[in-house]
């Protein structure tokens, strides 16, 4: 049997031990088992490995145990089989939502902390920061008149440029190391 058949014939054997749970379920269940055989036969090639079909599938276990164990898992709120994340779209639409508001989020502090740098170096004394709210708050911003305000609980100075060049910097490359970080666990193979 070739190795596409294997798999074929494995899917579609877990595809009818899955018969208790919802189509949308069911076909969750055999696209995430099936992208995970699909993700370790890459892995084992770009490591210089032939891939054995025969042992991934065995180390799957036969597929009524799988199905039995993702019904249990859906129907009760079981563990999922171990090796594999809980199968939640709901999850990963809020992974997905969580990876692209930490970039937004970090990418766009850091960018406007440059932005605040060089704009008090263009007009000098035209970048404040005070408290407002009796120092419950901090705020950091344009002065609408910067050379006749007069506010005595406001900072000035050249030396907002260089600080908020290296705040801007470090969050910048945090978010991106995080960012990293994030992609790299998503694309390892964690199972088998």
């Amino acid at each position: 049997m070739s190795e596409r058949n294997a798999i074929r014939t494995y899917l579609k054997s877990l595809s009818r031990y899955l018969a208790p749970l919802s189509d949308e379920e069911a076909n969750e269940v055999v696209r995430e088992i099936e992208s995970h055989i699909f993700d370790v036969i890459d892995s084992q090639e770009m490591a210089g490995q032939t891939a054995d079909i025969t042992q991934i599938l065995a180390r799957l276990g036969p597929p009524r145990e799988l199905a039995e164990q993702y019904v249990s898992h859906l129907r009760t709120g079981t563990p999922p089989p171990e090796g594999f994340g809980a199968i939640a779209s709901v999850r990963k639409g809020l992974s997905k939502m969580f990876y692209y508001g930490l970039a937004v989020f970090g990418f766009g502090i850091g960018l406007a902390l440059f932005a605040l740098a060089f704009v008090n170096l263009l007009v000098p004394n035209g970048v404040a920061i005070w408290s407002s709210a009796d120092g419950n708050s901090v705020v950091i911003g344009l002065m609408q008149h910067p050379i006749t305000s007069e506010q005595p609980d406001s900072l000035r100075g050249f030396w907002i440029s260089p600080v908020a060049l290296i705040m801007g910097y470090l969050i910048l490359l945090t978010t991106h190391k995080v960012l990293g970080f994030i992609r790299q666990t998503k694309s390892e193979p964690r199972y088998v």
